[in-house]
């Protein structure tokens, strides 16, 4: 179970960091006050952009995009105002100068332009969720289909490898689950600006580099899942080994994708729901919708502990390194015994990955100058 939440994991981030997360990182939120006017032009502005993405797409200028929008849905006092304005700056300046009331009733107007093009954004944004799962689970059945044959053939000519290659696995797991940890915590590796998200948005490349990266992360998971399950089949016939192998590379494929189908696609039936007339119905949209961002990011919490565990796990046994501490653990708390010891797994699998993530740059610099040396 820790194995396949650890899967879902890895791959919840990329996913979710393509549509509704990524555009969440991209926009603030903010009160529909007075003083707030400004933020939530700039707010507008950004929300209409990110509405307005395609794969290869212009991104639209501020104030034509508000423009656009506010003369077919706001009031004559705010539709002049955009009309008189020659940037946002000005726009922004004019609003300042208005009297009480008018002000009152622009940031009325914001507020609820704001809402509507979040949730226009949103619903852009849910509609490509499912095309990079489909593509994400292409590349699965495919390391599957290179991972299979692989193992059998390193099995029977080279098992001395299969220790070695599950301790590479763990290292893995445990180095992502680190890494996961320090983004979500410290910003570690990247944080992006509204413009670089934007941009992002409009370019393919984006995808298919977050595509390429959780494929990558499906070959390492794959290979551990499909060893792990070549060593429980012990002695049993080379025809049954192969068909249980596929068997089980076929069921998880499909299980860890559709369960990532469901989930993601659980805002699109709210956003259908929201669409409806009747108040009950629409609450129920209301729901869904709120409860897919926190439940993802559950996934997300969940599962990189789970990548902790499983990383420092695999190392642990493979090694032998936590035998004393966990036999004592066994023999002397048995009520508790399984949960102590998962802790003991993950806090062993962050001490492993924190060092591999510190290692990594010195390992890389090395690596540069062998190749500069060489080229030389």
């Amino acid at each position: 179970m820790a194995g396949i939440l650890g899967y879902l994991a890895a791959l919840a981030d990329d996913i979710s960091s393509l549509a509704g997360k990524t555009m969440a990182g991209a926009t603030k939120s903010v009160a529909g006050s007075l003083d707030n006017t400004s933020v939530m032009l700039d707010d507008i502005a950004t929300y209409t952009k990110i509405a307005s993405a395609k794969s290869s797409g212009v991104v639209v200028d501020d104030l034509a995009a508000i423009a656009n929008l506010a003369n077919e849905t706001t009031s004559s006092i705010l539709t002049q105002e955009i009309q008189k304005a020659n940037s946002m700056e000005e726009l922004k300046s004019n609003i300042a100068h208005l009297d009480k009331k008018n002000k009152k009733l622009i940031a009325a107007e914001l507020e609820r332009l704001r809402n509507q093009i979040s949730t226009q954004a949103k619903q852009k944004a849910a509609a490509r969720e499912l095309p990079i799962v489909a593509k994400i689970a292409k590349g699965s059945f495919l390391n599957k289909l290179i991972i299979v044959p692989l193992i059998i053939l390193i099995n029977l000519y080279l098992p001395i490898l299969m220790k070695p290659i599950l301790i590479m696995g763990g290292l893995y797991l445990a180095y992502e689950g680190v890494e996961s940890v320090l983004e979500k915590f410290f910003g570690h590796n990247e944080e992006h600006s509204a413009d670089e998200t934007i941009k992002e948005l409009n370019t393919e490349k984006f995808e298919e580099q977050k595509i390429k990266s959780a494929i990558k992360t499906d070959f390492i998971l794959s290979l551990e899942i499909m060893i792990l399950a070549l060593s429980l089949l012990g002695n049993a016939e080379f025809i049954v080994k192969i068909v249980t192998l596929f068997a089980v590379a076929i069921i998880t494929t499909i299980g860890v994708y559709g369960v990532v189908a469901i989930i993601i696609k659980l805002d699109d039936i709210g956003f259908f729901l929201q669409s409806k007339t009747n108040t009950i119905i629409k609450k129920a949209g209301d729901l869904l919708v709120a409860i897919v961002p926190p439940l993802i990011k559950s996934i997300s919490v969940i599962g990189t502990i789970a990548m902790l565990a499983v990383g420092g796990g695999i190392i642990a046994h493979q090694t032998g390194i936590l035998h004393g501490i966990e036999s004592f653990i066994e023999h002397r708390l048995n009520s508790i015994s399984f949960l102590l010891v998962l802790l003991v797994e993950i806090i062993f699998g962050f001490i492993v990955g924190f060092t591999t993530v510190k290692i990594m740059p010195v390992l890389v610099w090395i690596k540069n100058k062998a190749k500069h040396t060489v080229s030389a």
